[in-house]
């Protein structure tokens, strides 16, 4: 007859690297014995489990009311509080970083383009590009369009 060893498989469950944070499943017989991360080999104790936070308790006549933290006192402050405009601290604000270059002209910064800067540029770019395309239409047709002289014979 084959006996089957019946002995219970351990259960896994995460434990966090001291060093680089990486998510390990160990199983809990190694709970308490030093281990080391597969990812930077860094030794470390392997910790009791945590337990799974209970499940909430069905609410029931005989039920203890819910916790009241005050929320409800705070609630009119918060919405006159949310409802006045904050004003902006100079210091909070986001500035563009802005790259300064020495020219012989003098200093130059050097920033992004707002929208509407970029449609102006935008438009008087396709303006040239236009232009110039039908400067080079008109040149070759006037070129390639005349009759070439004939040699007297």
């Amino acid at each position: 007859m084959n006996t089957i060893d019946t002995a219970p498989e351990p259960e896994l469950f995460a434990v966090a690297c001291p060093r680089c944070a990486a998510a390990i499943a160990v199983s809990d017989d190694l709970v308490g014995t030093v281990a080391g991360c597969p990812l930077c080999q860094a030794p470390f104790r392997v910790p009791e489990p945590e337990l799974p936070p209970p499940p909430p308790a069905a609410a029931g006549p005989d039920a203890p009311p819910p916790a009241d933290h005050g929320w409800h006192e705070m609630a009119p402050a918060l919405a006159e509080a949310a409802a006045q405009p904050m004003e902006r601290h100079r210091d909070l604000e986001f500035r563009e970083p802005v790259t300064t270059l020495d020219t012989s002209r003098g200093p130059v910064e050097l920033r992004r383009l707002n929208d509407d800067e970029k449609r102006r540029r935008r438009s008087r770019r396709n303006v040239v590009m236009l232009l110039a395309g039908t400067t080079i239409l008109i040149v070759l047709t006037l070129r390639l369009g005349r009759e070439p002289k004939k040699k007297p014979s």
